[in-house]
């Protein structure tokens, strides 16, 4: 099955590395790959998932090298055989960095997919199990306040 969960407002990834534990919990195979994300996330320490490694460094502007980063990336979720795989921000490398059909080329029958990401993409809502829509009414970064490690990573 496939779950979506997206929008602007925070906890989306809480909200599937939350699904995620209750996996594990349940005694299921977890594996986590997050797009546009470096390695500074402060949850990277503690979750009990396989976790495909983020760049070290990440540009807001990522070319080329991220590129090649994503197509490493793609090959990892084809070949892993996780239960449960999420797709942290997944939404957000389409189409600049993968292709609608090859998004959807990706996600089997066999397993769970947690997908999160800030805009909708019809495609991939039509072929979810589940879409959450998460809005934000009032965030400090509005107010030019700096992500803060701990609780925004």
């Amino acid at each position: 099955m496939i779950h979506i969960y997206y929008g602007y407002g925070k906890g989306k990834t809480c909200s599937a590395l939350g699904a995620g534990m209750r996996a594990v919990g349940s005694g299921m195979t977890v594996s986590l790959v997050r797009f546009l994300k470096d390695d500074t996330s402060g949850e990277l320490g503690v979750l009990p998932f396989e976790i495909y490694p983020s760049p070290h460094k990440l540009s807001f502007n990522p070319g080329a090298e991220y590129q090649s980063w994503v197509d490493g990336a793609l090959e990892y979720i084809r070949r892993c055989d996780s239960q449960v795989i999420i797709l942290d921000e997944f939404l957000d490398i389409i189409p600049d960095f993968l292709g609608i059909d090859d998004a959807l080329s990706l996600l089997s029958d066999d397993r769970e997919y947690i997908i999160t990401g800030h805009k909708s993409i019809q495609q991939m809502v039509e072929c979810a199990d589940y879409v959450t829509f998460f809005e934000k009414k009032k965030h400090p970064y509005d107010r030019g306040l700096k992500a803060r490690k701990g609780i925004e990573f």
